[in-house]
């Protein structure tokens, strides 16, 4: 099982919570405990920002969209290498702006959608299984979990899937803009490349779909119309940029740390193999244990309090999510894998209130297709990386790389 450590082992006076370190990047999870215990409420200079540790308190900040705004995550999370810098992003918008822009994608995200969707998911996950060798070491994450996501809402978005590798190195450049004071001049200028790349290739896709209408999201975007308003040639980039990313970024680390879960509780994985039932429980309870995203940020709109302590208006909060889903006065042991929790879908791994992920209902079919489809192939599926290199951007988690032996 992999260890928590222990928040007690944290002395008061010189305890320290910065997420871009890298003893926090290597284990967050015991300095999320002692700021759950002693400092719920914490200021972090390097981003100038107040942690927000409790459940509770994680839950209503996200929920509390007219007290806590979103406008401030984009300029937080991409730094300046935003490829939409003039766009106001659904994720970053608050009413009436967000309710214009989620009502389009939800649109083109229906339950109806997620049906015939299905088969094309089905395909992908063959094709690429078909891929996968047996008993020889493979980077699962190069050859499954990240061509995975990007295929398939490369199909959604009606861009080309021979591009995969560029949408995923525009994806990882990206993310790890946020990081900008840890970047090398020369990183900035791979990642300002990048942006530069990922930008042009969506204009010309867009402007495309204007003069070639075609029945896909790109082209339903262009053509859509809410409440008497079309969306403008960024607002499109900006929602390509934000389902392409986080649709990538979110499936292929869940897909990810749901290996390295099976591989930390054996019993939980046994488990799950015996009665496939449990899938969608397994991947639920995986998303709490191992979030993905593991915090974001919202800006106070005037003078508030939370757990006692005065929070200004215009401050950044940081809610973090993967602290809150190991808050013990929420989930009973929650350090540890239980299939069989009650409340498990209370995690808040996908955000919660008027922001919770437009495509959660998406990667979770993904993976309950592509889990399904790994347990058929493969009896067991044995990590051999030594030690796991977490991703830079430092509000997420999940594997660079993530070497296995199936058979």
């Amino acid at each position: 099982m992999m260890s928590t450590g222990s928040a007690t082992s944290f002395d008061h006076a010189t305890f320290s919570f910065d997420p871009l370190s890298a003893a926090v990047r290597a284990n967050p999870y015991p300095y999320y405990q002692y700021l759950r215990e002693h400092s719920p409420v914490h200021f972090v200079p390097t981003l100038n920002a107040y942690a927000i540790s409790r459940y509770e308190d994680v839950r209503n900040v996200l929920s509390n969209h007219a007290q806590f705004s979103s406008d401030p995550l984009i300029r937080i999370a991409f730094g300046e290498f935003n490829p939409a810098g003039d766009a106001r992003y659904v994720l970053a918008s608050d009413p009436p702006h967000h309710t214009r822009l989620r009502a389009l994608v939800n649109k083109a995200l229906s339950n109806r959608y997620l049906t015939e969707i299905r088969s094309e998911i089905e395909h992908t996950v063959r094709g690429l299984l078909q891929d996968l060798p047996h008993q020889r070491e493979f980077d699962f994450i190069e050859q499954f979990s990240s061509p995975l996501p990007v295929k398939i809402v490369g199909e959604f978005l009606g861009i080309e899937s021979a591009r995969t590798a560029d949408f995923r190195r525009w994806s990882n450049s990206i993310t790890a803009g946020g990081n900008a004071e840890l970047l090398t001049e020369d990183q900035r200028q791979q990642i300002r490349s990048d942006a530069r790349e990922f930008r042009e290739y969506f204009l010309a896709r867009i402007a495309d779909a204007r003069n070639h209408p075609r029945p896909n999201l790109i082209g339903a975007l262009v053509a859509a119309e809410e409440q008497g308003q079309k969306l403008s040639a960024d607002e499109v980039l900006a929602m390509c940029v934000l389902l392409l990313i986080a649709g990538n970024e979110t499936t292929t680390t869940m897909l990810a740390n749901a290996l390295i879960c099976m591989r930390d509780f054996p019993a939980v994985a046994a488990e799950v193999r015996s009665d496939r039932s449990l899938i969608p429980n397994f991947i639920e309870e995986s998303l709490r244990y191992s979030s993905p995203i593991q915090l974001l940020f919202r800006r106070a709109t005037s003078d508030t309090v939370i757990a006692g302590i005065p929070i200004a208006k215009d401050q950044i909060v940081m809610p973090i999510y993967g602290s809150a889903n190991r808050d013990g006065t929420m989930f009973e042991n929650p350090d540890v894998m239980n299939l069989h929790r009650p409340d498990v879908r209370k995690h808040v791994a996908f955000g919660w209130g008027i922001h919770m992920c437009v495509g959660r209902a998406l990667a979770s079919l993904e993976g309950d297709i592509a889990l399904n489809a790994l347990f058929d192939r493969f009896s067991k599926i044995e990590i051999t990386s030594p030690t796991i290199e977490w991703v830079d951007a430092f509000y997420l988690r999940g594997p660079k790389n993530l070497r296995v032996i199936c058979s």
